[in-house]
């Protein structure tokens, strides 16, 4: 299994905008996502399945954003559908 992430041209965005120190830090968390998908990683990213407006998609939390997202495992694909400041997240 070799899992990828994609973003959306929303999260693309967002992402692009964001401060390096912040980019490396969510690049950092995709790789430890990926590893435990995996079965590699040694501990559990901070995760939680949503209910209300984003109802069946993922919050990976890293640092004061929120990554939103969805897993499809038939592909190998985490496919980032936006990363939102803390605040933002879920007005």
């Amino acid at each position: 299994m070799n899992y990828i992430v994609k973003l959306t041209k929303k999260a693309k965005k967002t992402f692009d905008r964001l401060d390096q120190k912040t980019k490396d830090r969510i690049n950092k968390s995709f790789h430890e996502l990926i590893n435990f998908y995996e079965g590699k990683g040694t501990s559990k990213p901070d995760l939680k399945l949503l209910k209300g407006k984003y109802s069946g998609l993922i919050r990976l939390r890293v640092g004061n954003y929120r990554i939103i997202f969805t897993l499809h495992e038939m592909n190998f694909v985490i496919l980032i559908i936006e990363i939102v400041n803390r605040g933002d997240a879920y007005k």
